[in-house]
């Protein structure tokens, strides 16, 4: 009997558990629908609020270099709905105003320039969203300080880091164009300024000719009235020569002569194969100076004085020459 009684007790506490534990659930969704019907309505209604965007400048006057700083960020006041809000924010908090300060500047001639930022609300809320209206924005005024550059003309220096192919050779110099540039800039820059250079270019197993676009390697607070220039290189096949070329003797007194032995030498040397036919014995120079005598050396040391461009790895011998002097009769 007890037993029986104890199952209907224990039936009724579980049915009055499950009661409880429905109630919690039904609150609770009626909590989260009573939530998103007032965010909804929230987002609904129209705010005014203050955001804080980050400003870019861009297209400086040229012949002047800006001495002051603008202000890095802006703050808008808008009134726009909370579902525009959130979009916005989420969309485009990081995208700054862009602000073209050649375009701000009416009297290019004055050295210094102040900007309402009032006049403009139609530029900067043109890179807002539609649904957002702009009210104010600070700060009120813009500065804008400037000093006049001086200009100076300055060789450009290609940077290039290259390999060749087995068998290739540099053809020509490497070329730049423009070869050289007109800069603009302070005087306590442009003083030392020898020349400028482009960005390196890397290039590896060249066995063609290769031409590339690049940009200048920036020098702070200057401009250039080039925005790039065309690196060329020039690269061939190449072969081995071999010449033989006569001594020449300097410095040797009118009442004297002197015999060399040998008194040519040999040389080896690579060659382009469109120079191969050009470059002749004449093409080099090489020679012995009287004035090693005066030493008494057992031979006498043979100097290169000429040789033509575009060629490598030059080798001559022998790079010593014996010698026997004789009295003019």
């Amino acid at each position: 009997m007890r037993g029986f009684i104890g199952k209907i007790l224990g039936y009724f506490g579980a049915s009055h558990e499950l009661h409880i534990k429905r109630n919690v659930v039904t609150y609770g969704v009626c909590v989260i629908i009573a939530t998103i019907l007032w965010f909804l309505n929230a987002l609904n209604k129209e705010y005014t609020t203050e955001i804080t965007y980050p400003v870019k400048y861009t297209d400086f006057p040229k012949g002047k270099l800006l001495v002051s700083e603008p202000p890095k960020e802006m703050t808008l006041t808008i009134k726009a709905h909370g579902f525009a809000l959130l979009r916005y924010s989420i969309s485009t908090s990081f995208l700054p105003i862009v602000l073209n300060v050649n375009s701000l500047i009416d009297k290019k001639d004055l050295l210094e320039y102040n900007v309402i930022t009032s006049e403009l609300k139609d530029r900067i809320g043109a890179q807002l969203n539609s649904d957002i209206q702009l009210s104010t924005i600070k700060p009120e005024v813009i500065t804008f300080k400037f000093s006049r550059f001086e200009s100076k003309k300055v060789p450009v220096i290609p940077q290039v880091d290259y390999t060749l192919k087995r068998q290739y050779m540099l053809k020509n110099d490497i070329s730049v164009t423009p070869d050289s540039v007109e800069i603009s800039g302070p005087a306590s820059i442009l003083d030392t300024l020898k020349a400028v250079y482009t960005t390196p270019i890397k290039l590896k197993d060249l066995s063609k000719d290769v031409t590339k676009t690049v940009s200048f390697e920036e020098i702070f607070g200057t401009q250039f009235d080039e925005s790039d220039a065309k690196v060329k290189i020039e690269v061939e096949r190449f072969t081995e020569s071999k010449k033989t070329v006569p001594l020449v003797i300097k410095n040797l007194p009118d009442s004297l002569l002197i015999r060399l032995f040998p008194h040519s030498i040999d040389i080896t040397f690579d060659v382009g194969l469109s120079r191969y036919e050009v470059v002749s014995d004449t093409s080099f120079s090489f020679s012995v100076d009287y004035e090693q005598i005066k030493d008494n050396p057992a031979s006498l040391k043979i100097m290169l004085d000429k040789q033509p461009g575009h060629i490598k790895d030059l080798i001559f011998t022998p790079e010593t020459v014996e010698y026997l002097i004789e009295k003019k009769k």
